[in-house]
């Protein structure tokens, strides 16, 4: 049974790592993708399918006055038009109009002057004639017969009467010229006294001039005591000085009453209202915004007109903001997947070349988005104010997606899916840019950390980094929005508030979520592992277990290949450290490398000498010698996918032979053949079958493998010797371009050289010959005799 199941996962393992056409796996990749999208958009747009409409009908549950059954929560932001709102900023922009008057400066002249002349002319006639009381005065001039015996006492006391003319006029023109008189009593004073007054002044070349409210005074306040008054009075007090106190009383008074006799300003009603109406015409619709999240009533609560207007607003918009808000998820989808995958293509672009790969991803990818479609089917549960302590991003496991990408593949793929998830979590999170900064930032660190997990205990440091980024962005996320960090109000005991209060929940959360993600990755690792056969960090520790199987049986069947093996590992292993390669595949490698000589160990030259039953193998006929190295080589990809290696370290078999040809084997043919039969002779039949290295670790290995079976045949190991033997090696391989697709550079070739060179120098060391037991002894002896003699 147990057998049936690995011979069952091997073959599910060779159809998964299978290498196949670029253009196939660019197709499986277009439907992935499009899968994606489609689930992806379908995930984030369920919150906009099929709203039902409110019924606020008169006989509705929802209708004005009546008690809301039900909490009501807007999924969607959406504006709309508001008319009471378009009439607040009409009655406003009118309101701001200052309200028009006409002041008209003839009265000034031909009313006010033309009566305070005749009015003095009779004064200086009464003086003259020697009647100069106030009741004679009072009797003569009717317009000051309201006037007290004191003031007019006062005016007759002066001398100068021309001089009082003066001061009288003065005073009326400094009233014409800053206040505007009116006749009638204003009904709209309180507008006036917040628009200002525009004052058209009639008769002069002057414009317009807006002026204060409080300067528009109705004649019938400048006799009332009061602010007016006093205001009035102080004016005369500061512009006529020299003048005695009576006498300043009496100006005051008198021409108050000719600026009462003759007020100069009316209100112009058409043209207050003509301006009123242009300023409210320019005012355009005013919109509302329904927020998202946003609850509208909640249950219990009274359908007020305000509440049921919005509550019409949604069912007039629902469908129109739906479509809108599935649209423009599918557009931005489209958008974001066009942005990661053209990075892909220009940073990545053999990465995702096989069907694991893409499973991998795309199922990864697919976990997350349904782990954030059920978050936000609680998170915005109605009257669950979960969104007010925590975010969103919080409840999802960006961390783990991206730290697995990041350790199983690198940190650019998973860097860039991180971005992809992370406008996934703002779209579910309805547009919280906190949510977005917590998921993109988790992602970059987590993917980033992601290549440095080399040890169990990295787990437990990756929890802890990933905590504390996001209380770092939780806490400014908290400073932004202006949330409360502590409880609202304190119970008395520190403890206790401490655990009721917003920053120990939010620290809690973060913690778990980061722990919870690392621990996630731990368990997903061994599934992924063995469903997929990843050559992880730790599955590469496993496998460099000389402890395993194949390893124990290279051991036993073929000794010198296995003596061999550990050799060109060694060699390998320091070329790549030297050049940033992933030494530990290299090293795993090569240790199965040559799994496919088991089976024909005695044929291969290094294990003739352990290997003393006789060969069933013609070694004098090339042509069948050549197809038994090759056959190490397929034999060997067969006993790796058998015992479900890796195809990367499968990939180790064929490629550090490539396709170089069987020098020997050739060359003994086209010897030992005649004319006739050698031009039967196809040089392919020599050929490894391939493929070329595809990588530089697969590079280095080819290098290392022919290398160190040739410095076993040096006479003399020296600096030198190797420096020639090295030189003449990959000249070779790059003579027979099978260096080409190994991505190998004349600089890293230096770098290889001198790797080698320092490991074949330590290794292959001239060692003093030891002296025989038996010499040692007689020289001891022929000591002794010599004592004696003595």
């Amino acid at each position: 049974m147990n057998q049936l199941f690995e011979n069952t996962m091997a073959k599910l393992t060779d159809i998964l790592t299978k290498v196949r056409p670029v253009s196939f796996v660019r197709n499986i990749q277009i439907i992935l993708v499009f899968v994606t999208l489609i689930f992806v958009t379908y995930n984030l747009a369920i919150p906009f399918f099929g709203q039902q409409r409110i019924n606020i009908e008169q006989d509705g549950p929802f209708s004005e006055g009546k008690i809301a059954p039900e909490t009501i929560q807007s999924v969607k932001e959406f504006f709309y038009d508001d008319p009471e709102k378009t009439n607040q900023e009409k009655g406003k922009a009118s309101g701001n109009i200052p309200i028009s008057f006409d002041k008209d400066f003839n009265v000034l002249t031909n009313g006010i002057d033309v009566n305070l002349s005749e009015d003095m002319e009779m004064l200086k006639q009464i003086v003259s004639e020697g009647r100069g009381t106030p009741p004679v005065v009072k009797e003569k001039i009717p317009r000051w017969r309201n006037r007290t015996n004191e003031e007019i006492q006062a005016i007759l006391d002066y001398g100068r009467k021309d001089k009082v003319k003066s001061f009288i006029q003065q005073y009326i023109n400094l009233i014409f010229s800053r206040y505007c008189i009116v006749k009638e009593e204003l009904d709209f004073q309180k507008d006036l006294d917040k628009s200002g007054a525009k004052v058209r002044n009639l008769g002069t070349q002057e414009p317009a001039a807006v002026i204060d409210g409080n300067l528009v005074i109705p004649r019938s306040q400048i006799y009332k005591e009061g602010p007016i008054l006093s205001t009035l009075q102080k004016l005369a007090e500061d512009k006529l000085q020299n003048v005695s106190p009576d006498l300043l009383k009496a100006i005051s008074r008198i021409g108050l009453y000719y600026v009462y006799s003759y007020p100069a300003c009316t209100y112009n009603f058409e043209e207050t209202e003509a301006a009123r109406q242009k300023a409210a015409d320019s005012i355009a619709i005013q919109k509302s915004r329904i927020q998202v999240n946003e609850i509208i009533v909640r249950a219990g609560e009274v359908v007020t007109p305000t509440v049921r207007l919005k509550l019409e607003m949604m069912n007039r918009y629902a469908t129109r903001a739906n479509l809108a808000s599935i649209t423009s998820i599918f557009i931005s989808q489209c958008v974001l997947i066009a942005i990661i995958g053209f990075y892909l293509i220009r940073y990545r672009p053999n990465r995702l070349n096989d069907l694991s790969s893409n499973l991998i991803i795309f199922i990864t990818l697919w976990i997350v988005v349904v782990a954030i479609y059920f978050v936000s089917k609680t998170f915005y549960i109605n009257d669950v104010d979960w969104e007010g302590s925590y975010y969103f991003a919080l409840f999802v496991p960006i961390g783990m997606i991206c730290l697995l990408l990041g350790f199983v593949y690198d940190e650019q793929l998973a860097i860039a899916l991180g971005f992809f998830l992370s406008f996934t979590v703002f779209f579910a999170s309805r547009y919280n840019p906190t949510s977005f900064m917590l998921a993109f930032t988790v992602a970059v660190v987590s993917a980033v950390y992601g290549r440095k997990l080399k040890k169990r205990i990295d787990f437990l440091k990756a929890g802890f980094l990933i905590s504390f980024v996001q209380i770092l962005i939780s806490t400014a996320g908290y400073l932004f929005d202006g949330r409360e960090f502590w409880v609202t109000s304190s119970s008395g005991s520190f403890y206790f508030d401490l655990t009721h209060s917003n920053i120990f929940r939010l620290v809690m959360l973060c913690f778990i979520n980061g722990f919870a993600s690392t621990t996630t990755v731990q368990f997903l690792l061994p599934i992924y592992e063995y469903i997929f056969n990843i050559p992880t960090r730790f599955k590469l520790i496993e496998l460099a277990d000389t402890g395993h199987p194949l390893l124990q049986e290279l051991l036993t069947k073929a000794p010198s290949t296995y003596t061999h093996t550990f050799m060109v590992a060694a060699m390998s292993e320091r070329a790549a450290q030297n050049l940033n390669l992933d030494w530990l595949l290299v090293r795993v490698g090569v240790y199965f490398h040559d799994i496919g000589k088991i089976p024909n160990a005695g044929f291969f030259i290094e294990n003739q000498h352990l290997i003393p039953k006789p060969e069933h193998i013609d070694k004098n006929n090339p042509a069948l010698a050549a197809k038994t190295v090759i056959d190490h080589v397929l034999d060997g990809i067969e006993m790796a996918k058998k015992a479900r290696l890796p195809r990367e370290i499968i990939d180790f078999i064929p490629e550090h032979h490539g396709t170089s040809t069987m020098a020997f084997f050739y060359h003994k043919a086209l010897q030992t053949l005649s004319l006739q039969a050698r031009k039967k002779i196809r040089k392919s039949d020599f050929q490894y079958p391939g493929p070329k290295p595809r990588s530089k670790e697969t590079g280095i290995v080819m290098i290392a493998d022919s290398l160190e079976a040739a410095s076993r045949s040096l006479d003399e190991v020296s600096p030198e010797s190797l420096d020639d033997l090295i030189r003449k090696i990959i000249n070779s391989k790059l003579a027979e371009n099978q260096l080409d697709e190994s991505g190998l550079t004349l600089g890293d070739l230096e770098v290889i050289k001198s790797s080698f060179k320092e490991v074949l120098l330590s290794s292959l060391h001239q060692r003093p010959k030891y002296p025989k037991p038996e010499d040692t002894k007689a020289l001891e002896e022929t000591t002794k005799t010599k004592k004696v003699s003595k």
